[in-house]
């Protein structure tokens, strides 16, 4: 999973969004879902309260090959 997420990095601007999410969110994305916490943080990357379920959603959306 780590290397694919490097690949799929290193095709974005480093300024751009998705780039950004995954770099500063890797390790909700390697966490096991049932250990997600369910309590919302303010996410300075989408400048809006979030919980980690709804990171992992948004930072899938930009990637198909991360959803597999």
């Amino acid at each position: 999973m780590m290397t694919i997420r490097i690949a799929i990095m290193k095709e974005f601007d480093r300024r751009s969004l998705p780039h950004r999410v995954r770099k500063n969110y890797w390790r909700i994305l390697q966490k096991d879902s049932r250990k997600w916490s369910d309590k919302p943080f303010f996410s300075r990357t989408f400048r809006q309260t979030l919980t980690p379920r709804e990171v992992v959603e948004k930072t899938l959306a930009f990637s198909d090959e991360l959803r597999y």
